[in-house]
């Protein structure tokens, strides 16, 4: 049988692969040293974590007896919408621990903005290089930025540790926002607790006033009892919602850019489009030489 003209042997192949052989050199060359530029001009990025605890419900272990007062005499408490609190205390404190109003005052209190947006910042001038209203950054925009491209929480299920990671530029910075956004969280959850054990003392010596009852007087004296020593207990702790087990540190490795990858991958994308534009021009010339 004979050979099919438009067969294309191995041999032709590698003709047509050797004679455009600086054609697939060039490229190759030219995209990794073209991602290699890319790769050193992209900032680099570390990631520094705390791993913490979080306490247990209402630091029950804590209060020993009195959990069990609060939850004996829950129907009491729940009369004029008394809150003992003693549930999701772990869900509250991890979604106060990533929520608009926490993130937005952390980034204010500490001027963030210039620094989230540096490039749209003029150091010099103190003020933003766009006048545009739509264009300026805001606290608005600056928590979404931060939810998306700085904090990140994840949560091991068999340990139930959870993990705050914090990706910056600036290594030292990243180990600091760790640790003072687990601060933060702490001190606000406190600082409610302390408030609404305020509010139901108030009202328990409320209630005390208007009861003879001996029994429902001596009730009331025990959930008394259990909301000083939850205010004593938030006033004496420092680790309010989260312990801290392993504080962050300033990290030394960058996570990004992964350079070696980048001009690998360049370098794989040169040689690919080199060796299809070896094989495509001699079937373009001929199809050419027809016409």
């Amino acid at each position: 049988m004979e050979n099919d003209p438009e067969e294309i042997s191995l041999r032709d192949l590698f003709d047509a692969l050797w004679s455009r052989r600086l054609l697939i050199i060039a490229l190759t060359l030219g995209f990794g040293i073209a991602a290699a530029v890319v790769s050193l001009l992209l900032p680099e990025k570390y990631e520094a974590s705390v791993v913490l605890s979080p306490v247990d419900e209402e630091s029950g272990s804590k209060l020993g007896g009195a959990g069990a007062l609060l939850s004996q005499f829950g129907g009491l408490a729940s009369l004029g919408g008394l809150n003992l609190g003693g549930s999701g205390k772990k869900s509250v404190a991890i979604a106060t621990l990533q929520s608009h109003a926490l993130t937005e005052a952390f980034i204010h209190d500490n001027q963030l903005l210039p620094v989230l947006y540096a490039d749209d910042w003029d150091a010099d001038k103190k003020t933003w290089t766009t006048t545009d209203p739509k264009e300026t950054p805001t606290l608005w925009k600056a928590e979404r930025t931060f939810a998306k491209k700085v904090r990140s929480l994840a949560e091991d299920k068999k340990t139930g540790l959870i993990t705050l990671t914090i990706t910056w530029t600036d290594p030292e910075l990243a180990a600091k926002w760790a640790g003072e956004l687990v601060q933060r969280a702490n001190e606000v959850l406190r600082a409610k607790a302390i408030a609404e054990s305020q509010a139901n003392l108030s009202y328990l010596n409320e209630q005390l006033t208007k009861t003879s009852v001996v029994e429902l007087q001596r009730s009331i004296y025990s959930l008394i009892e259990a909301e000083i020593k939850k205010v004593m207990i938030a006033n004496g702790s420092d680790e309010y919602a989260f312990r801290v087990v392993d504080p962050a540190r300033v990290p030394e490795q960058r996570v990004s850019p992964k350079r070696l990858l980048i001009i690998a991958v360049g370098v794989f994308a040169g040689l690919i489009l080199g060796l299809v534009l070896a094989l495509a021009l001699p079937r373009l010339s001929g199809t050419r030489g027809h016409r």
